[in-house]
């Protein structure tokens, strides 16, 4: 029948789903446009992070401790259940109303189902990623209910999958989909660049909820099925879903929120003369920190309000100076902004310039760890060491010295957090604390502080240093903080030609006698990756090393002894065997513990801080 004016045809549908409702649809494919997945491990990272934020203040959230909340929150609040599809045979996915503590994820774009299969036109990334993240948390958890519940939303049927990718790489439909094989160590060379982004995705994700404990792993599996949402756009024209991928993909720009905090500022001021004393001070704080403002503003930000962040929490930064501050202590805020301006600076010189004395190189060192959660703390010690030193006095040598003691101490303390497996979103809750100490005069490195850590999380970094490091973040951080450790301040601390050498190497080659010494390939491939088994070498010298013979890679440590302490021992080992590696795990484990210096566990007070 053909269509008149009166009548309209509405060519886009759009409505609010969870995940479990937008894979429990049916079947999704990438449309002609897509490109591979190229996801890396950092924007895994970003999103495990962001999803553990929301979660973490979410009513599905569980106690540190492992148990449920007093209000059993590891348990989903409504038991509605959303119709269900025999077809498909998804059950048990519990329809919520959306709740201000969902987690919006942003709009997927597909056309209609055509024999069963929704093209996706924009998404494919996100839906790829939370693929991989589901099938991770299906096989960690040992909740048969749930691990059926979440390879249903991955598994169309016994022969096909929900999500299947273009080409001919089979990393995520053979290595991640199916069940047990998500959280299974990869020996071989992937597929492809691709499928290389796919197992790392896998390991980002598998590394990063190992930590945890099983109750709250399980309780954050049912927040991502149910309170993840994202906008589902159905395009019944093809045409029109390509011009949303290309508009969406190419043109704007994003908005600037550091702009959008100093208009909120200006709009805090009683009146246009306030206004204009407003940008000055933001204009001499922008001058006065130097590169990296908006980071600066973000750290400033935790200083302030000690709460998780996200995108938006520059906006929330600006509401709570709104709240706690109002237009009489607008300018007050701004002033105080330009001194922390001036000591990120200064941090920001210590971390990028080779240190030339002990409390230079401190703060230097905490450039190696792959998080930066320290950092509002960091700037909130160093404003404090710039104003004793500004403004000297009879206090002021003991203010000096405290914060050399501070700064020799966090760097310990952040690899000891890294060791422990603690996620950003406990990282957050432990400088949350420790900024909170210090504003109430107490020591968060004291045995009772934030940064102090119980028996059981003493166990677990010891635990950490005896097991294969699966990790590569952690080899890395771990081994250039050894070396560290032992340079001079004056000389370069060079880091970035700096690489992990695996003596036993990863890919031994058939006939070696690698394969002989180690020939059970399970327990070749776990030696392999023990911190006995590694050191530190430089790019140039690593290539020439390769999967050499033992005595062939020795000849070459002795030429770089003088420059890596941790090859220092090798080199006099007359052959490389088990018994080797597991002695010297136990000897380089007991030397970073007695580097990191930790205090043990007391209960009682919270010590003041020196000043």
């Amino acid at each position: 029948m053909q269509r008149t004016h009166a009548q309209t045809f509405t060519p886009l549908a759009s409505r609010v789903v969870s995940i479990a409702e937008l894979f429990a649809l049916g079947a999704y494919g990438p449309a002609a446009v897509q490109r591979d997945y190229q996801w890396r491990a950092e924007e895994c990272r970003t999103l495990l992070a962001d999803l553990d934020r929301v979660f973490s203040a979410s009513s599905f959230a569980v106690r540190d401790d492992g148990d449920e909340d007093e209000d059993g929150a590891a348990e989903t609040r409504e038991t509605e259940e959303a119709p269900v599809d025999d077809e498909l045979r998804v059950a048990d996915i519990p329809a919520h109303p959306m709740q201000l503590d969902d987690y919006m994820l942003g709009s997927i774009v597909v056309t209609p189902p055509e024999n069963g299969l929704r093209l996706v036109y924009d998404g494919l990334q996100r839906m790829t990623t939370l693929t991989v993240l589901a099938a991770v948390l299906r096989d960690l958890t040992e909740d048969e209910a749930l691990s059926d519940t979440l390879d249903r939303l991955i598994r169309l049927d016994e022969k096909a999958f929900r999500l299947t990718l273009a080409g001919k790489d089979t990393t995520l439909a053979r290595q991640v989909q199916p069940r047990g094989e998500s959280i299974r160590p990869r020996r071989g060379d992937p597929q492809s660049d691709m499928g290389g982004r796919i197992r790392i995705a896998a390991g980002v994700f598998r590394e990063g909820l190992k930590p945890w404990t099983a109750i709250r792993r399980d309780a954050f599996a049912r927040f991502l099925l149910d309170r993840v949402r994202l906008i589902l756009v159905e395009a019944f024209d093809p045409r029109l879903a390509r011009q949303i991928f290309v508009t969406t993909n190419m043109r704007g720009k994003n908005l600037n929120r550091v702009d959008l905090l100093k208009g909120q500022l200006v709009d805090i001021a009683a009146d246009e003369e306030t206004a204009r004393q407003v940008v000055a001070h933001w204009n001499g704080a922008r001058n006065a920190s130097g590169d990296h403002f908006e980071e600066l503003l973000v750290s400033v930000d935790f200083i302030e309000r000690r709460q998780p962040q996200g995108d938006d929490c520059l906006n929330e930064l600006a509401e709570h100076i709104q709240e706690k501050r109002g237009s009489d202590g607008i300018e007050g805020w701004l002033q105080k902004l330009t001194h922390h301006a001036g000591a990120w600076r200064e941090l920001t010189a210590f971390l990028e310039n080779p240190p030339t004395d002990e409390f230079a190189a401190d703060i230097w060192r905490l450039q190696l760890f792959k998080w930066d959660n320290w950092k509002p703390l960091a700037l909130l010690w160093l404003s404090d060491y710039r104003r004793a030193v500004r403004q000297g006095g009879p206090g002021a040598p003991q203010k000096i010295a405290a914060a050399q003691r501070r700064f020799a101490a966090l760097h310990r303390r952040c690899l000891a957090i890294t060791l422990a497996g603690f996620s950003n979103s406990d990282r957050e809750r432990i400088f949350g604390r420790a900024i909170s100490q210090v504003n109430r005069d107490l020591n968060p490195l004291a045995s009772s502080g934030a940064l102090a850590f119980n028996p059981q999380q003493l166990a677990r970094i010891a635990e950490t240093l005896r097991v294969p490091m699966m990790d590569k973040d952690l080899r890395v951080s771990l081994i250039r903080w050894l070396e560290t450790m032992h340079m001079t301040p004056g000389q370069e601390f060079r880091i970035s030609d700096m690489t992990v050498e695996h003596i036993l190497p990863r890919r031994p080659p058939e006939g070696s006698h690698w394969v002989t010494d180690f020939p059970e390939p399970d327990e070749r491939f776990l030696a392999c990756h023990a911190l006995g088994n590694l050191a530190a070498l430089d790019k140039v010298r690593n290539e020439r090393v390769s999967n050499n013979s033992f005595a062939d890679k020795k000849a070459i440590y002795e030429t770089a002894v003088e420059e890596f302490v941790t090859l220092r021992d090798v080199v006099g080992v007359a052959a490389w065997s088990s018994a080797a590696i597991q002695e010297r795990t136990e000897r380089m484990a007991g030397e970073v513990m007695r580097q990191l210096d930790l205090p043990p566990p007391f209960a009682g007070t919270a010590q003041r801080a020196a000043r």
